[in-house]
């Protein structure tokens, strides 16, 4: 229990840290670096920290999934039309963004071929490792090196916003938001959202089950319906800093050597990935109603919750991040087993 009231703390002090100097998602990523520090000190006494209950990141996740959905636009169905280009573009996106992962992963990481291969897949954390297992892929390897891609993505993204625009993500991005009239109703109503939405996700299997579930029931509410629903930007900052601290939380048990060697080889990867997808966000500017923000956060290769929580603090449209971010993933899993079997089956090397 102590090394939770610590882990929280570290957390606690680390956002508040960031948010009085200003930093950009402040209680993401100030909880990340608290949290990812008490776990260091906790541990290196020869003390393991206990893994938190996964419920606290799915229901910090699942009122982000509420959150989302409310911000849909009634006209949803009207304009998906318009965006069909940038999904098609996500497919050379994935197999780019794959092959130059692999590359570094291979050559200047030093991974065996098929460690680097589904370390390279940008996207889907859990599938990947799953598909690397079987294929005598090393876990602990494809487990850390993905954590570190999302982690590294969700931290260099609000900065680089900040150096391009001058805008600071999380703090006065979110002004207008916390403007809007809004009472216990509607928080209540955000967190009745996200209960019903996180049984009802996982009772019909769907992917990402605890952010889709409460996605869409909201999503179903503000289009079927016409509910109307504002929330306050402390709740935002509070999923923020639930969400930073089961992150920083995943430090523990990692020992230093493989550590180092995951923080430097995701870094490399996900500024290539940013390169990438600032690439494809300038390309698509002109062709679809997204702005290069906008785009910049679709394409980036984070996880599918943190980089809509980036979008809904960015005062952006969070579903149409959402919607990008899961044709990624699904893309990177078939694509990457596909390519994979193409290559065992021949016998070719990789």
């Amino acid at each position: 229990m102590k090394s939770y009231l610590g882990l929280f703390s570290g957390s606690l002090f680390g956002g508040c840290l960031l948010f009085f100097v200003g930093a950009p998602m402040p209680f993401l990523i100030g909880g990340i670096i608290g949290s990812a520090c008490f776990v260091w000190s906790y541990e290196r006494q020869g003390r393991l920290l206990l893994r938190l209950p996964p419920y606290i990141r799915s229901c910090a996740v699942g009122i982000t999934g509420a959150m989302i959905g409310s911000r849909v636009p009634p006209t949803l169905f009207e304009i998906l039309s318009e965006f069909w280009l940038s999904a098609l573009m996500m497919i050379p996106f994935v197999l780019f963004a794959h092959i130059g992962n692999y590359k570094i992963f291979r050559h200047i990481g030093g991974y065996r071929p098929v460690d680097a291969y589904f370390s390279g897949m940008p996207g889907g954390l859990i599938e990947a490792v799953l598909l690397g297992e079987k294929a005598g892929a090393d876990m602990r390897i494809l487990t850390i090196q993905h954590f570190v891609r999302v982690l590294s993505i969700v931290i260099f993204v609000p900065f680089l916003f900040f150096v391009l625009t001058g805008e600071v993500v999380g703090s006065a991005s979110g002004v207008s938001m916390s403007k809007a009239v809004h009472g216990a109703s509607d928080i209540s109503l955000i967190f009745i959202i996200a209960a019903i939405g996180l049984v009802v996700g996982k009772a019909i299997n769907l992917p990402a089950a605890h952010l889709l579930g409460p996605l869409m029931l909201a999503m179903l509410a503000v289009i079927v319906f016409s509910v109307q629903i504002n929330f306050p930007h402390w709740l935002l900052n509070c999923a923020q800093f639930v969400i930073g601290t089961t992150l920083g939380a995943q430090f523990s048990g990692v020992n230093r050597r493989m550590l180092g060697r995951s923080l430097w080889l995701g870094a490399i990867t996900a500024c290539f990935m940013l390169i990438l997808s600032l690439a494809f966000a300038y390309f698509l500017t002109p062709f679809v109603p997204m702005d290069v923000k906008e785009l910049l956060i679709s394409f980036a290769a984070g996880g599918l919750a943190e980089m809509s929580l980036i979008a809904l603090s960015f005062n952006l449209n969070p579903v149409f991040v959402a919607l990008h971010h899961l044709l990624r993933i699904f893309l990177s899993i078939w694509l990457g087993n596909l390519v994979y079997n193409y290559f065992l089956k021949n016998k070719l090397r990789i």
